[in-house]
């Protein structure tokens, strides 16, 4: 191992970072482009590195996509109910709820563009991104039929309620809260 990965630091072997983080912390683009040679980092595109692994992780993979669209997204929807352990699918593209504005070229995110996203209701901010709450990726998991299909909202909200994950009264006032309430209430109707 050579000596410049042992005095790289430690902030930065913890997940994807940009070329603007490794600068803060004394690390130049040269430097940079070293490690990625040797194959101590891995680059995952342009500006964006990472520490090589065997395998890279879920929350991993939400900073990392977290950094290419900028701090106003949040993982939504298939990639959401998949990490809260609601649904078989599996994501081959990372959902990211994002403003209606913002536009990406890359093709392993599935952006889903929100006129009023409502950054500030039921919307979890871990280290390096933002996820929905389970409330709220189960309310829109059900009103968003056109993206999933008419079927995995249900089942994902009696999964949760089976598992104990939420309760129906916590659904219920996230889409209230959301304002999608009367979207939801002949789902509501039929699991009371």
């Amino acid at each position: 191992m050579s000596s410049s990965y042992k005095k790289f630091p430690i902030a930065l072997k913890k997940g994807p970072f940009s070329v603007a983080d490794a600068q803060m912390l004394g690390v130049n683009r040269l430097k940079l482009f070293r490690l990625v040679q040797h194959g101590y980092l891995e680059r995952l595109e342009r500006g964006i590195y990472r520490v090589c692994a065997e395998d890279i992780d879920d929350e991993e993979a939400f900073r990392a996509a977290t950094l290419r669209v900028g701090p106003d997204s949040a993982i939504c929807l298939l990639s959401a109910l998949s990490y809260y352990h609601l649904s078989d699918e599996i994501p081959h593209q990372i959902w990211l709820m994002v403003e209606q504005q913002k536009r990406t070229i890359h093709r392993d995110l599935r952006v889903i563009r929100v006129l009023h996203p409502n950054w500030n209701i039921g919307i979890e901010t871990y280290r390096g991104y933002k996820i929905t709450s389970i409330e709220r990726t189960l309310v829109e998991a059900i009103i968003g039929r056109r993206y999933l299909g008419p079927m995995l909202g249900i089942e994902s909200l009696k999964l949760a309620l089976i598992e104990k994950k939420t309760t129906l009264a916590k659904v219920i006032d996230m889409a209230s809260k959301l304002g999608f309430l009367n979207r939801i209430k002949h789902v509501i109707e039929v699991l009371v």
